[in-house]
């Protein structure tokens, strides 16, 4: 089979997996990272990967022509994704379908190779069960009485939502990466119905039904009109956009964002997020440099605030420093095989290749069943207003814990 893959703007990480297809001898492979230099030849099937900007819309015509299929594989593609929260500062990040006609879609951040493949063949796509039917935790449903931004690990079993710790399981499919696997709750990146985030934060707002209120009386007399001023449920929840919308904003409804921008995308998606979701933010969306963004932004706070790290954890994180090297060697020669190797030894340590298992301190979930996990079990960490520096990362946070400004010097 002809098969083109074509990178546009954004993190490769999904373009870097498609490597795989190459594992298949019958497939013709061709990887073009400049979709605008591309000439136009025919093709069976064009896979879009990267998220995309209305001034894409030409190149991606060409491709849509000259194409028996065109796939849209990965959520920056298909809804947005992580990068469209730069739509908050302006930026006009739209999803393939809203640029081509009747492309076919697969969702997830990772994009998941088998669903791609089962596409590309022209067989229907897999019926994927709910992400609550496949997690050991239970829920009740019950009214909450507190939320909470952060949670020891000791229980296992209870819905994280029922903890009062948001998890948008409720309106997801089942995925390869599962996040909640490694004590990481889900933020929707294969939602099962339409405006997730909306649905999302109309079911996680009825738990939250017992929670206090700030309200002040209106002229009439009633106490039902919110009152200016922070109250139990904005502090905890201080980013409703990229808690409830982190990987569809554009698919929302939501109008475009007025906030200034920094000039840089990468820049605009992290700011105004919350110290503790930054490691997994710079795990979706660091592309072949993931492993070392995330380390550096954990242990610039960690070091400042004096967070005790373990030798055992010292040793996991250099172990995943030195996979980061051979990817780049793997992808650089187009090695299926050696990418598959070293990206199951990563998915070992860091649980998935969002790297949901890395956290402040430590991990979340024990990497080795001989292991003693106490030895780098993470913990609940104190918020500390102040700016963090390591090496080509620096951000200010402030008192409630929101980052206000980051500098990423990439390359």
């Amino acid at each position: 089979m002809d098969v083109k893959i074509f990178q546009f703007n954004g993190c490769n990480k999904c373009f870097n997996e498609t490597l795989l297809l190459k594992l298949d001898p019958d497939n013709k492979i061709q990887f073009i990272s400049e979709p605008q230099n591309w000439k136009g030849e025919k093709t069976e099937v064009a896979v879009i990967t990267g998220y995309l900007l209305p001034s894409d819309k030409e190149n991606l015509e060409k491709i849509k022509t000259n194409s028996e299929r065109v796939i849209a594989y990965g959520n920056c593609t298909t809804m947005g994704g992580i990068f469209a929260l730069a739509n908050q500062h302006g930026y006009e990040i739209t999803p393939l379908k809203d640029l081509i006609d009747n492309p076919l879609n697969i969702n997830g951040c990772l994009g998941e190779i088998e669903e791609l493949k089962t596409l590309m063949a022209g067989d229907e796509p897999t019926k994927l069960k709910t992400l609550c039917e496949v997690c050991v935790r239970r829920a009740t449903c019950e009214y909450l009485d507190s939320v909470h931004r952060q949670i020891e690990l000791d229980d296992s079993e209870t819905c994280f939502n029922d903890l009062g710790f948001l998890c948008n399981g409720f309106i997801a499919k089942e995925c390869k990466e599962r996040c909640i696997n490694y004590n990481t709750p889900c933020r929707g990146c294969k939602p099962m119905i339409e405006r997730p985030g909306i649905r999302m934060l109309g079911m996680f707002g009825t738990l939250m039904g017992n929670i206090e209120v700030a309200t002040e009386h209106s002229e009439m007399g009633a106490t039902d009109k919110l009152a200016d001023e922070e109250d139990d449920v904005t502090r905890s929840l201080p980013d409703i956009l990229g808690n409830f919308f982190r990987f569809t904003l554009p698919i929302s409804g939501l109008p475009k964002g007025r906030i200034s921008s920094s000039g840089k995308i990468l820049e605009d998606v992290f700011t105004g997020r919350l110290i503790e979701e930054l490691p997994l933010i710079s795990g979706l969306l660091g592309g072949n440099k993931s492993i070392s963004l995330t380390l550096k932004i954990i242990e610039s706070y960690e070091k400042a605030n004096q967070i005790e790290v373990s030798e055992k954890t010292k040793k996991y994180r250099k172990e995943l420093l030195g996979l980061e090297i051979e990817l780049d060697k793997a992808l650089e020669n187009e090695d299926p095989k050696q990418y598959k190797e070293i990206t199951g030894e990563i998915r070992k340590i860091a649980g998935n290749m969002n790297l949901s298992n890395i956290f402040f301190g430590g991990f979340k979930s024990q990497i080795d069943e001989k292991d003693n996990f106490d030895e780098y079990k993470t913990h609940i960490f104190n918020v500390v207003e102040g700016t963090y520096k390591n090496g080509s990362i620096e951000y200010i946070v402030d008192p409630n814990g929101i980052i206000k400004e980051i500098k990423i010097k990439e390359g």
